[in-house]
């Protein structure tokens, strides 16, 4: 038995979902529609398809190369130009010679094919088509029959008034192979329109056989996601998977994701998907293979293809996520909306009812999307206060990693890369992706392996290199960048690498201009030696003890202390962030901030008669201490947009104490060491100073700062990143971050109430 399934829709009306997919592709599920006829197929003891190919064609055919589906022999015949519905079949069939089937491949359906047949064997009819009874015939070509069956005419898409019959043409065909002959060879010719009328006419007999049976023309994505809910619930004799539990109602793919979230049946879970904590899925809600739910994230009556990620406290109502695409932190979709393949939805925006975003296309965090997203760039800066990607920046895969490493290597001063990852699967796949496209571009990599951030950054400086590439991996990867001599990014350099990636400007690279990796893990005692130097009277007879989550960090210090003398069994409480670029510390139930032990540091370089070298958001007070020595504070800036800094970023090479925690670690022992005092004699020679940092949402443009507190009556000063506001009991440093919509504030008095209250007042103003 032979059929031809008609592949070559457009489904213009499905879009953003068959932009980049041909409608039979699309999943239901977790499989694509096509599969499911083919499934039907094989039930009613089919056992050859040929498939009439259009738009997208070729995916088809490269999905379904082996020309076979468990055991459908199958073929493709592609058009070469638009021959309508019964041209395409005439051109499938032509070397037919017994009855055959015609179906549609992009209709979900559970027809008794087999009665069918049997019905069309007994009337001896040209053509049976099947029909089913609907709601609403207006949306349907309907067909008008005699009591036998026999169809007496057609309707398409009538109006109430001409509506006379619910029976609609399924679009599914029994036909004897001599009805090709009507059908001229290379015109556009189609079965409703063409062909049906004209056997009509010329006295041939076309029958209905109505079957109660599921039928749906997934013409318009409120079918799509309609569909799939009939499907959920039953309504359609499909192969779902079985539950792995007793649940009714839940169709596991694969293995019952882990964590304590909760399912309202009915639901369909896809391989590998990932659920957080405190999620809520369903009801109505298909997860298909690779997707990612974050904390508190809920869908309801939604559809997430294949890897598509929901991030934390997101809701989907009624939406469709194509494949790839990512929803950030806090963002709506609701009912009838889309996002396409890669799109991305920023943190706390809103997709409004209907309103489709097409594929690669980013709506900014906040925003408000009331119209189709089709056309232009609206991705916000690639590099946000945190690096590349986390929770609602760029969504890193090898994909996009292999195309942001072109971007880099394409920028003349990022010709020679370090790259270095801390590590864990997830952030090696995305590294090696990453290596490769700087490799295409042609930079130079020297690979750094498996280290941590701040040893990155050393590595960077000490090898000259022009950019230094940290993955980060975990549920939410991130990469963090620098630049020469380890130090931030200059802002110039950053929109260069953005505006290649979002326009795909690559330097291309064949043959033996891609230059080979450069394997640099030799390298890392050099900084183990290089932190020894902070304590060239080494550390016998010191004690203390470290603390840090990340073991290579811990490892690494404490490994350098015992080389240099130091016990590890008591003493004061050394603690590093897991990048190891942050140092605070304990004593006797005292705690002594980053930048308590940043001062202790300047203090010491300050008596040994050198400059200091400091972020632009050092304390101030650290000025009035050089001031005092007769010595001088630089500045360099988190994102500078020209060479103003360029001193302070020299002086830095040499102060690697001020922004690596190791580094410092070691430091301030030998100078508790070469004082014989503790932590707290030290800080009580430093003056009186507190910090206080917090970050707030933006409620404005990051321009309007000044005019925003200028109406406050706080005296304000020009800086060089932010607006400084001075206060009679301390000062404010306001810095927006970089993507705008956040503003970090540092406050800095003499004592810990005084900073408190001055960031309270700020964000009063803030938030009015």
């Amino acid at each position: 038995m032979k059929a031809v399934v008609m592949a070559g829709g457009e489904g213009s009306r499905l879009r953003p979902l068959t932009c980049n997919l041909p409608k039979p592709l699309a999943r239901l599920c977790g499989k694509p529609v096509l599969e499911h006829i083919f499934d039907l197929l094989l039930r009613h003891g089919f056992d050859h398809a040929s498939l009439s190919l259009g738009y997208l064609g070729g995916m088809i055919a490269e999905q379904y190369e082996a020309g076979a589906y468990h055991g459908l022999a199958l073929d493709f015949v592609t058009e070469e130009h638009p021959l309508g519905t019964a041209g395409g079949v005439a051109l499938a069939a032509k070397s037919w010679e017994e009855p055959f089937l015609v179906v549609s491949g992009d209709a979900m359906c559970d027809l008794d094919l087999s009665e069918a047949w049997r019905f069309h064997a007994q009337t001896g009819a040209a053509v049976t088509i099947l029909g089913c009874e609907v709601e609403d015939p207006r949306e349907y070509g309907l067909m008008q029959t005699a009591p036998d069956g026999r169809v007496l005419g057609f309707v398409e898409k009538p109006a109430w008034g001409q509506v006379t019959t619910s029976t609609a043409n399924t679009g599914v065909y029994i036909l004897r192979q001599d009805c090709l002959r009507l059908i001229p060879e290379g015109k556009h010719f189609d079965f409703a329109k063409d062909l049906f009328p004209l056997l009509l006419e010329r006295g041939e007999s076309i029958y209905c056989c109505r079957l109660e049976s599921y039928w749906c023309d997934i013409g318009d994505l409120g079918a799509y996601l309609r569909c799939q809910q009939d499907m959920l619930e039953g309504k359609v004799r499909c192969a779902l998977p079985a539950a792995q539990q007793e649940s009714e109602g839940i169709f596991l793919r694969g293995a019952m994701p882990r964590g304590e979230y909760q399912l309202v049946p009915p639901v369909y879970i896809g391989e590998e998907v990932e659920i957080a904590d405190g999620a809520v899925v369903g009801p109505f809600a298909v997860l298909d293979d690779g997707c990612t739910l974050g904390e508190r994230a809920k869908v309801r009556g939604s559809v997430l293809l294949q890897n598509a990620r929901v991030s934390a406290a997101a809701s989907l109502t009624g939406a469709l996520l194509c494949a790839g695409a990512a929803v950030r932190r806090g963002a709506s979709l609701f009912e009838g909306s889309a996002a396409g393949s890669g799109a991305i939805i920023g943190a706390g925006a809103s997709v409004q009812p209907g309103v489709a975003v097409w594929p690669h296309k980013q709506v900014e965090s906040q925003a408000v999307l009331q119209d189709h997203l089709k056309y232009g760039n609206h991705a916000p800066n690639i590099f946000d206060d945190g690096g590349i990607g986390g929770e609602d920046g760029l969504p890193l895969t090898p994909e996009t990693c292999a195309a942001l490493g072109a971007a880099i290597g394409s920028v003349k001063g990022c010709k020679k890369a370090g790259v270095a990852c801390d590590g864990s699967s997830g952030a090696k796949a995305l590294l090696f992706a990453l290596m490769g496209g700087l490799m295409s571009a042609g930079s130079h990599v020297w690979s750094f392996s498996d280290c941590f951030e701040a040893q990155l950054s050393f590595f960077t400086g000490f090898c000259g290199l022009g950019i230094g590439i940290f993955v980060q991996g975990g549920r939410l990867p991130c990469i963090r960048v620098c630049g020469e001599g380890g130090l931030s990014v200059p802002r110039y350099l950053e929109r260069e690498i953005e505006n290649r990636l979002r326009r795909g400007e690559f330097h291309r690279s064949t043959g033996s201009a891609c230059k080979d990796i450069a394997d640099m893990s030799s390298i890392r005692m050099m900084y183990c030696r290089e932190m020894m130097k902070q304590a060239p009277e080494e550390l016998q007879g010191m004690n203390t003890r470290v603390e840090c989550a990340n073991v290579q960090v811990k490892t690494t210090l404490e490994d350098c202390l015992e080389r240099l003398g130091c016990g590890l069994q008591s003493g004061p409480l050394l603690r590093l962030n897991e990048a190891g670029t942050e140092l605070t510390a304990e004593e006797n139930g005292q705690s002594f901030s980053s930048e308590k032990l940043l001062a202790l540091c300047c203090q010491q370089e300050l008596e040994q008669g050198n400059d200091l070298a400091l972020p632009y958001d050092a304390p101030e007070m650290l000025d009035a201490l050089a001031a005092n020595a007769g010595h001088c504070a630089y500045r360099y800036l988190t994102s500078p947009a020209d060479q103003s800094d360029s001193a302070a970023r020299r002086l830095s090479a040499r102060q690697l104490w001020v922004r690596d925690g190791l580094f410092r670690a070691v430091r301030i022992l030998a100078v508790m060491k070469q004082q014989h005092e503790t932590l707290a004699q030290l800080n009580g020679r430093l003056p009186p100073f507190y910090v206080e940092k917090k970050s707030f949402t933006l409620p404005c443009p990051p321009s309007m700062l000044t005019k925003v507190f200028g109406e406050n009556d706080i005296s304000l000063e020009n800086a060089r990143e932010g607006v400084i506001l001075r206060k009679e009991n301390g000062r404010l440093l306001i810095t927006p971050g970089k993507n705008g919509k956040l503003v970090h504030v540092l406050a800095e008095a003499a004592d810990m109430e005084a900073a408190q209250e001055l960031w309270v007042g700020i964000g009063k103003i803030l938030r009015e």
